[in-house]
């Protein structure tokens, strides 16, 4: 009786853990971030235990390699004592670019109210900008009440600056 409902109890957990609720996608974050964390720093401790004890490497992890001739032409002798580390740190590497993809996603899944509000507004296109400035026109100057700027000769900018100025003695 019980090895009937258990399936389905799974079921039903795993259906809830799908949903978009925001507190559940955190949550599933958090623990699949300090899973693959936990996981990445047990297996380099595996590999610094493989540099003391080469001896105890498990045949499982010969098996696996076996299958994948050049990855084990990369890595140093089953035998040696670097071995186990080097295959920890590279399998390590492997997987860092995917916990800063479960950071990223986690620090964001905290703000998702937040970048939801600035997503909901709508964004008003930037009209492309001409190499000459467009003026108002007197019309639209009076409604908004900004005064007209009119656009001023080099010459008679250097006759204002000159009379401003009394120049010095020399």
């Amino acid at each position: 009786m019980f090895e009937q409902i258990l399936p389905w109890a799974g079921l039903v957990v795993v259906l809830f853990l799908c949903l978009p609720i925001s507190p559940i996608q955190k949550l599933i974050l958090e623990v699949s971030t300090w899973s693959l964390r936990l996981g990445m720093i047990g297996l380099l401790a595996a590999g610094v235990y493989l540099w003391f004890r080469p001896s105890e490497l498990p045949s499982g992890v010969s098996g696996v390699l076996a299958d994948f001739p050049r990855l084990l032409s990369l890595l140093p002798d089953p035998g040696s004592p670097a071995f186990g580390l080097c295959a920890a740190c590279l399998v390590v590497t492997v997987f860092v670019p995917v916990l800063a993809v479960l950071d990223v996603s986690r620090k964001l899944a905290g703000r998702l109210c937040q970048l939801r509000a600035l997503t909901a507004s709508p964004v008003k296109p930037q009209a492309a900008r001409s190499a000459e400035p467009v003026l108002p026109t007197a019309d639209e100057v009076a409604e908004e009440g900004v005064p007209i700027l009119r656009p001023i000769e080099r010459r008679t900018a250097a006759a204002a600056i000159a009379s401003a100025a009394p120049r010095p003695a020399r």
